[in-house]
């Protein structure tokens, strides 16, 4: 067999109907091959019973296991979708033609018994050798990152079942560009700015892969946590307006837009953070100009919550998708 090219590589991903169950990728989505990091993880159960001689183990026994799939790229404005509403769990889809509005918000429930976690995944890995399928997947983090000279990024890690392998798909991908940072606008308070440089939207979900005594080694479930969202923005500063929201506790709204193209060809990536409260503010000297290192933490309210409950942030995707990412 001769070593296979890393190039060959491409992912693809799909909802499940049955949590756990595998099911074939119906989208690909590129990724950047040093960032993309399946990986298959084993309790270590070991006998340590004395027998007479100066040894800790005698025994290896594969434990309980459960699989982790990280991945990052440029981001395009269709398949992004997929680890932001794996991770928030809600997506309102509206529009009868292209291009469709995807709403996307934090899953909340307040009947007795009901499921509150997002959707699971099957994420399918081809890495030229063979095809794995990682099902039961749960997106738990999620990094928007954006510097003005570059391309919009992001990074995204899920928790799932173990792998096995699978049948090779026919791959297949949108024509879709991704997105440069130029294009978008930055608005804080309701009002445009335009000396935001660098920064990152973070969202962050605990996740517990439990297990049941059930003659397996996969998680009884991959269960995530409540959701944080945390961020850092710089601003060049020519006056105190940034340092002063932060010194006077203002919490403006800050809106993250990326928009352009016309007609059914028309995209949009938008994080909105109503209640964006301000927890640190550094000046820093170490350009030629002076900036304002921003942190950020998202609190909950009503303005960017779903159906129920509250949400520190909202997001609107807008494509050619016309089927919900949930």
């Amino acid at each position: 067999m001769s070593v296979q090219n890393t190039h060959r590589s491409y992912v693809g991903i799909a909802k499940e109907t049955t949590k756990g169950t595998p099911v074939a990728p119906t989208v690909f989505i590129p990724v950047t091959a040093s960032n993309l990091k399946p990986e298959d993880k084993y309790g270590a159960l070991y006998d340590t019973g004395l027998r007479g001689s100066n040894v800790m183990n005698y025994n290896y026994i594969q434990g309980r296991g459960n699989s982790t799939f990280d991945f990052s790229g440029a981001v395009f404005a269709d398949t992004i979708g997929f680890p932001i509403a794996g991770l928030l769990g809600e997506d309102v889809k509206t529009g009868s033609t292209a291009p469709y509005t995807h709403t996307i918000s934090l899953k909340n429930t307040t009947a007795t018994a009901s499921d509150a976690q997002p959707a699971s995944y099957t994420l399918t890995d081809y890495y030229a050798a063979n095809v794995r399928a990682y099902a039961g997947i749960q997106f738990h983090d999620f990094s928007l990152k954006f510097n003005a000279d570059g391309l919009l990024e992001y990074d995204a890690k899920s928790t799932g079942y173990l792998s096995a392998t699978a049948s090779t798909p026919t791959p297949s991908f949108s024509t879709i560009l991704p997105t440069p940072v130029w294009y978008g606008t930055v608005s804080v308070a309701g009002t445009q700015i335009s000396n935001a440089t660098v920064g990152n939207i973070d969202m962050k979900r605990a996740v517990t892969p439990i297990f049941g005594i059930s003659n397996t080694q996969n998680p009884y479930s991959v269960f995530v946590g409540a959701l944080e969202v945390t961020g850092k923005v710089t601003f060049l500063m020519e006056n105190d307006t940034q340092l002063t929201n932060f010194l006077t506790n203002t919490q403006p709204a800050l809106t993250f837009n990326w928009a352009y193209g016309t007609g059914a060809a028309a995209v949009q990536v938008q994080a909105t953070l109503t209640k964006g409260a301000y927890t640190a503010a550094i000046i820093n000297r170490s350009k030629e100009f002076v900036d304002v290192e921003i942190t950020i933490n998202a609190q909950g309210n009503l303005t960017d919550a779903g159906t129920t409950g509250y949400s520190p942030i909202k997001w609107t995707i807008q494509n050619a998708l016309s089927a919900a990412y949930l």
